[in-house]
């Protein structure tokens, strides 16, 4: 849904979008790898849901509240 958007909104330049997306999500990947593993190694599997929340609940608000900045589909 959000590479739709992000295609239908970038209109010509969709390509563009596309890869900056597919950065985006790679970047986020390895960033996450890299946290996870020394969240891991210095405090163990126990800290892991509550860094997990700590981190879906922001997520989660700052979705619901940019929902709007999608343009709507044609019917």
């Amino acid at each position: 849904m959000f590479q739709t958007a992000s295609a239908k909104a970038a209109g010509a330049e969709a390509d563009a979008a596309q890869s900056m997306i597919v950065t985006g999500w790679n970047a986020a990947m390895a960033g996450g790898g890299l946290v996870g593993g020394l969240l891991l190694d210095s405090a163990g599997a126990a800290v892991l849901p509550v860094v997990l929340l700590a981190i879906l609940v922001p997520a989660l608000v700052v979705a619901w509240l940019g929902r709007q900045g999608f343009p709507r589909p044609l019917r």
